[in-house]
């Protein structure tokens, strides 16, 4: 009798553990079905398709969920602007796992939400700052930097918004490089343009016989530049009036996959600009050039349609009111499509904001070296011509 409980029991317990498995498979699969549609709605949230990725993910967490879905939820909402459902979608995952790889990006959501939309700049610092304490090599310990920066640079504390701004740059691959890289430049110009010399400028005393243009060829420095730093008109110059003379030497690299402009002095990074490139590559052909010309009231435009002619000057002109000519047939050019800066474009060769372009013009002259880097990625990612 004893031998038949026995087997009887090890039979039972041999059942518990095959039941236990084929639950726990079963359970496996229902997990990847659920990551698989979470990777589904993920591609959505990317493509800027909150709608689907949020029906998705509703779908999702009914069946029980996942973390990384729930997560995914908050970002979503976020985006979408729902932000009181996206911040309880977040606290639902830090209720969870405290410490789960989410939550770095998950207080950095709250932070920005405690400066954008509550307006309490006090929050948002103390959780910059606890992301940066706390997970100091995550992106978003970046991206916290980055908005201490904006921070500072909005109080006029320019030394401290460098100095976060400085930081990041020291990583290649931060998430935040290009964003900093904007914001540097806005403090870098200020700096330039300001009448105040700083230790690398000359503090020049005008003598007897000088006027602006006479300066720009001597100092190297233009005429534009000069006047605007120093708040002068062209006639307006007296004998021992001090000015500030900024050390100039413009270098510029064009990028055309990023669709970015980046202007440097000396060789060492200025500012960074937005650009529209046309999407046939071999419109803007990659190499060295020089700017050959400056056109203060642009250049005529034939319209590939109709064949007219739009004058330089004409508020029609899509290439804008400024030209930097590279050769003959290509330059740099304003644009009165601004919402086509940054994008591949039918219009022009290297489209800029006219805002930008005034900026540029004021520090170049003839001759300054132009580096056009990389391929067209709009036509990289088809494999043929647009």
């Amino acid at each position: 009798m004893k031998k038949i409980v026995a087997v009887l029991v090890m039979v039972a317990v041999v059942a518990g553990i095959l039941a236990a498995g084929a639950g726990y498979l079963v359970q496996q699969k229902k997990l990847k079905e659920l990551e698989q549609q979470v990777t589904q709605a993920e591609e959505m949230f990317q493509a800027k398709d909150y709608d689907g990725a949020l029906q998705l993910l509703r779908r999702v967490e009914s069946a029980g969920g996942t973390l990384r879905s729930t997560y995914l939820m908050g970002k979503v909402l976020y985006a979408q602007g729902n932000f009181l459902e996206a911040l309880r979608a977040f606290d639902r995952v830090a209720e969870k796992a405290p410490r789960s790889i989410f939550m770095p990006e998950i207080l950095l959501y709250r932070a920005r939400h405690a400066y954008d939309n509550e307006s309490n700049a006090k929050k948002a610092k103390e959780i910059f700052l606890r992301i940066i304490s706390e997970f100091p090599d995550s992106d978003a310990a970046d991206w916290a930097l980055y908005y201490l920066a904006k921070m500072s640079y909005d109080q006029e504390d320019f030394k401290q918004a460098r100095a976060n701004l400085e930081q990041i740059l020291k990583r290649p691959d931060s998430p935040a490089r290009d964003d900093a890289e904007f914001l540097l430049g806005e403090l870098n110009m200020n700096q330039l343009r300001s009448p105040e010399p700083g230790p690398d400028d000359i503090v020049y005393t005008i003598k007897k016989g000088d006027s602006l243009w006479k300066l720009e060829r001597e100092l190297k420095v233009p005429a534009d530049l000069i006047m605007g730093i120093n708040n002068l008109r062209p006639n307006a110059l007296t004998v021992g009036m001090q000015i500030k003379i900024p050390k100039v030497n413009p270098s510029i690299v064009i990028d055309k996959a990023k669709r970015t402009l980046t202007l440097k002095n000396s060789g060492t990074f200025l500012k960074k600009y937005r650009v529209g490139i046309h999407r046939v590559d071999s419109r803007v052909p990659a190499g060295e050039y020089t700017i050959q010309n400056k056109l203060e009231k642009g250049t005529d435009y034939a319209d590939p349609q109709t064949g007219a002619i739009l004058k330089a000057g004409d508020p029609a002109n899509p290439l804008g009111p400024r030209f930097l000519q590279l050769r003959r047939d290509m330059g740099i050019h304003g644009t009165n499509q601004p919402e086509l800066v940054g994008t591949y474009t039918d219009v022009g060769w290297i489209m800029m904001n006219d805002k930008d372009l005034e900026e540029i013009y004021a520090l170049v002259r003839k001759g300054t070296p132009v580096s056009i880097k990389g391929k067209n990625a709009l036509e990289a990612t088809s494999g043929n011509k647009q």
